[in-house]
């Protein structure tokens, strides 16, 4: 055969091929759907596995939402939590529809996911909570960081290994405040780990602190920018200081609040015309009152007034940004700028076997 006549045959070949994966591909919910009917698990995770990295993005999710079920009906409990998070890391606890199964096999996977969906302790809408009121670039106080949790767990938080704290966070919203890192030479990163466990799965959460640092020099000198929120003035009782190898990176101290002085109320002179040990003219303008039947249905008339203004929105005490910015001159050296940036890099969380 020439090579003119070879090539139309390869391109059949291939043509043909492709069109038996596009028909393979477009099959896999039927095949899968008949063999779970005949509980035929096993192999319809092997031909699941085998399918899924063919699929497109449109059909994706309804097999990573189905291959945890076959892990837990293979009695694969390593494979089943880790396809789990890798589910909810990419889609979040959206229901997944799975309306291609037949109604017996729905019911289970139905059943299946609404247990997993109250359990899965997710961590998301992960972001700096900065002070509303703060001014853009200034040195945060502390570090502040928010997200939503998807599921009741018992919670401990590590930053390079050590123990800061732990407990039971309910479902929803939660705060972590980590004071902010002295150490400004160079960029570096910190792990900060959160474990959760519930009654189904325990995880390890990471969130890497990516701190970068850039120094330049200036010509004309700069003032040290102020942190957001200056704390009043304390008397320091004791101080733990955190090390990573010869490095300090962070210091956690006692503080003994110092009293405040006495302030002493001085009232106002009295009115012209009066003398401290006179009784006030009742007919002057500035001593002129009211009736108590007067004051009540004056002030019966503002309640009725206020109930009919819609209520006032009370602004944010804090906005979310991904990324935190601020930038500082050292009062040695102060024709050197220091600019910090500080940014989370979530990592998908791996399941733990206790």
């Amino acid at each position: 055969m020439t090579e003119t006549k070879r090539t139309p045959v390869i391109l059949l070949l291939m043509l043909g091929f492709f069109c038996l994966a596009v028909t393979a591909r477009a099959d896999w919910k039927a095949e899968i759907n008949e063999l779970l009917k005949n509980r035929e698990y096993e192999p319809a995770l092997n031909l699941l596995e085998s399918t899924l990295p063919g699929l497109e993005q449109a059909e994706k999710q309804e097999a990573l939402a189905l291959l945890p079920f076959l892990y837990f009906k293979n009695n694969l409990p390593s494979e089943e939590k880790r396809a789990l998070i890798d589910y909810f890391e990419e889609f979040g606890d959206s229901q997944p529809l799975l309306a291609f199964l037949d109604f017996s096999v729905f019911n289970q996977a139905l059943e299946y996911w609404g247990r997993w969906r109250e359990d899965f302790p997710l961590v998301s809408n992960l972001n700096f909570l900065l002070p509303a009121s703060s001014e853009d670039r200034s040195i945060p106080e502390v570090l502040r960081l928010g997200f939503d949790l998807s599921a009741e767990a018992y919670y401990k938080i590590q930053l390079e290994g050590n123990p800061l704290e732990g407990g039971l966070w309910t479902k929803g919203a939660h705060l972590i405040q980590l004071p902010l890192p002295f150490y400004f030479d160079q960029s570096y990163s910190l792990n900060l780990d959160i474990f959760l466990k519930t009654r189904s799965i325990t995880i390890r959460k990471r969130i890497v602190l990516e701190i970068g640092i850039e120094k330049r020099n200036l010509q004309n000198q700069e003032l040290l920018v102020q942190r957001q929120e200056s704390p009043p003035i304390k008397n320091v009782e004791g101080e733990v200081a955190f090390y990573i190898g010869d490095t300090l990176i962070y210091k956690a101290t006692k503080y003994l609040q110092k009293q405040i002085p006495v302030r002493v109320y001085i009232p106002p002179p009295n009115p012209p015309g009066t003398k401290p040990y006179l009784v006030p003219d009742k007919d002057q303008p500035y001593f002129r009152g009211v009736s108590i039947l007067d004051a009540i249905s004056a002030i019966a008339g503002a309640i009725k007034d206020w109930k009919k203004k819609p209520p006032e929105k009370v602004p944010a005490s804090f906005v979310k940004r991904p990324e935190i910015n601020f930038a500082f001159t050292s009062l040695e050296k102060q024709g050197l700028r220091t600019e910090v940036s500080i940014k989370l890099r979530p990592v998908k969380a791996e399941p733990l076997s206790y």
